[in-house]
């Protein structure tokens, strides 16, 4: 057994050695190295010899074996608050490549890669004006405003694709990032999902998504003033099946997820946003004295947005999906079957005015931050709706503001604050704050509070089919306040945090798939417990939250649970590898239905979700910058057969299958 262990080894070995273009006998990444990073990366233009340059090239050659290798990326609101770019190689998450599971928190979603998905812990939401309603894909986009920008030295490539149980299953992502000459850079954000398959899924399940987001940062030579054009495409066609009708069946000649029998046999859904963007910075101040103190700076900011999307569900229903569309019954006389369409336009300004202490120079060689932040702005935005009826245009405008205070890494403070002033929403309104205090031995202990007034969506306040008017509601506003606290221990790496979330006014679908509004207050409370263990190479983490609601409107699962028991090794001093098991259940509970007539998610009291043990097994591995998994997914479904794994009433989990990943990382 031991000789045939030794064999499995040297196979891997040998195969990653093949695969990989650099020399697999290199430094070991997350090896402890006190090498610094070049300067004069990204924003901040290099300075000395050609001998110097090349030195801190080498230096850089070096640094990047590691998982945070000298890349620092930030957002264009705020380009002078960084982060190291980490990509640790054999993270807790590196085999969950779905982004719904890509997390500490799951979100549940409709059994395949790509599907509508909704928390499974309650989470608040960021609200600001206008809103379509339609966020079941957020997760798989990425927005011009969300597109990271990179201070670098070298060129930065990471390139990813997995493998499903079908070829025509994949999914592939790419980030890239190089710097060009006077001070311009440039920067691709891509991921594109393909669930096509036949066999593993079930009928008219399938679907497609791409998100690709670019933009160029533009640096002046004296530092004063920085732009960024950035440009979003998202697009989404997923196939509704409406869930499963019949199971199927088990144990037969015919036993395959493509012999169940579906609601729905036509229906699709379409999404396709577009976004233009533009932001630019001017600073004046922010030296260096001769004392060799900071000064104060100011910063003059505006951002321009255009967004242009579009919004389409269409099914040609024959006589047997009658059933589904009961709820509208005027739609069933259409010989042209069910249609919803909506065009969104948004143009948007905001101009904001700031000033703040940097902490440190921009050449330092870690993450840029600033000792304190003052902000106050005005945000601008015009929407123009085409649906079938008509035309209709609604403005907003906001005053926004911010204070921040960050002496030290071991203390920060940070609160937002905006209000609608005019228009359409107004009134609306957020407050919030953050606070982190690092206690070191003693502990991290950090505190988030939010106060927040907001008007319904769009797909809460009216519905159009086939030009029809469904529903025409004036809903009152939403307030929301939530608290959390998370104390942690790093050393003992324990984590816990109490949540608590009041809401007035909730606005929630019923089982009948339409918008109502509570009378009565509506809390949750929350409690979430991380906890890893470790004996010699074997680990296991944990992750349980415990929530309950004080109304039946809000569906929650009062637990969930997942846990990674892993063994997690270095072979040949430069492979490292981990092979383990992965647990996630839910306790049973009557889940919200998706619906996606709507896009949204409602409550039905005919499906309870019951608990279920899902064991997914996996072995991951790394060799310089190469990494690989195979992951045997679902697997408990081969000894549990007496029923189907469920996370979303009617939509059944995928029976076993087999899915492999790889990512390489290219600095050059």
């Amino acid at each position: 057994m031991k000789g045939l262990c030794e064999k499995l080894k040297w196979s891997l070995f040998i195969a990653l050695v093949c695969l990989s273009a650099h020399g697999a006998w290199a430094q070991r990444p997350g090896r402890t190295e006190t090498t610094t990073p070049p300067a004069g990366v990204g924003g901040t233009p290099a300075t000395g010899s050609d001998q110097e340059q090349a030195g801190q090239s080498r230096a850089q050659d070096r640094y990047d074996d590691r998982d945070t290798f000298g890349v620092f990326e930030f957002n264009a609101v705020n380009p002078l608050l960084e982060k190291p770019y980490s990509d640790s190689l054999l993270g807790n998450y590196f085999q969950q490549y779905d982004p719904t599971r890509h997390r500490d928190l799951d979100w549940m979603q409709l059994g395949i890669l790509g599907s509508a998905h909704q928390p499974l812990v309650y989470q608040p939401q960021r609200r600001q004006g206008f809103d379509v309603g339609l966020h079941q894909y957020e997760l798989y986009y990425t927005q011009a405003k969300d597109l990271h920008f990179y201070r670098l030295q070298k060129a930065y490539t990471n390139l990813s694709y997995t493998q499903g149980s079908e070829q025509a299953d994949g999914y592939a992502t790419a980030q890239f990032s190089r710097n060009f000459a006077k001070g311009l850079n440039y920067t691709l954000d891509y991921k594109r999902i393909n669930q096509l398959g036949s066999t593993a899924q079930y009928p008219n399940q399938n679907n497609r998504h791409t998100a690709f987001a670019t933009g160029l940062w533009w640096h002046s030579a004296n530092g004063r003033y920085d732009g960024f054009l950035a440009y979003a495409a998202n697009t989404t066609d997923h196939e509704d099946n409406g869930g499963l009708e019949t199971e199927p069946d088990r144990g037969g000649e015919f036993n395959s997820a493509s012999s169940a029998d579906v609601f729905l046999d036509n229906a699709r859904t379409r999404h396709a946003r577009r976004e233009w963007s533009y932001t630019q910075h001017y600073r004046v101040g922010g030296d260096i004295d001769s004392t060799g103190r900071q000064r104060r700076a100011y910063t003059l900011a505006h951002q321009f947005t255009y967004e242009n999307s579009a919004y389409k569900y269409h099914d040609t229903y024959s006589i047997t999906d009658t059933s589904f569309y009961n709820r509208f019954p005027s739609l069933l006389n259409d010989e042209r079957g069910v249609r919803y369409f909506l065009r969104h336009q948004r143009v948007e300004n905001a101009f904001r005015i700031s000033t703040f202490k940097l902490r440190g120079s921009d050449r330092q060689n870690k993450a840029r931050s600033q000792k304190d932040l003052f902000e106050v702005g005005l945000r601008q935005a015009y929407h123009r709706l085409r649906q079938e009826p008509g035309d209709t245009v609604i403005n907003n405008l906001f005053l926004e503001g911010k204070a921040g205070f960050r002496p030290s890494e071991r203390l920060d403070l940070q609160a937002e604050a905006q209000l609608g002033l005019l228009w359409g929403n107004a009134g609306d309104y957020r407050v919030s704050g953050v606070l982190f205090f690092d206690a070191r031995k003693l502990g991290r202990l950090s505190a988030n509070l939010s106060n927040q007034l907001y008007s319904p969506t769009l797909m809460q306040s009216e519905l159009w089919l086939n030009q029809r008017p469904v529903w025409a509601n004036d809903f009152k506003k939403t307030l929301e306040t939530n608290l959390s606290v998370t104390y942690a221990l790093p050393a003992w790496k324990f984590e816990v945090t109490g949540g608590y979330h009041l809401l007035n006014n909730l606005i929630y679908f019923d089982s009948l798939a339409t918008p109502q509004q509570t009378g009565v207050p509506v809390s949750i409370l929350q409690l979430v417990v991380k906890k890893d263990f470790r004996v010699w190479k074997l680990h296991l983490d944990n992750v349980l939250a415990l929530q309950q609601a004080s109304e039946d409107v809000v569906r929650l699962p009062q637990l969930f649970g997942k846990h990674s028991l892993y063994y997690a090794g270095l072979w040949f001093k430069v492979l490292d590898v981990r092979l383990g098991v992965d647990l996630r259940y839910t306790t049973d509970y009557y889940a919200n239905y998706y619906n996606p007539v709507i896009g949204q998610f409602q409550l039905q009291d005919r499906f309870n979700v019951p608990l279920y043990p899902a064991l997914d097994a996996y072995f991951s591995m790394r060799v310089t910058k190469l990494r690989a998994f195979i992951k045997w997914e679902n697997f408990s479904s081969t000894f549990i057969t007496d029923r189907l794994f469920y996370l979303s009433p009617y939509y059944a989990q995928p029976s076993a299958g087999i899915r492999w990943g790889i990512k390489w990382r290219l600095v050059n």
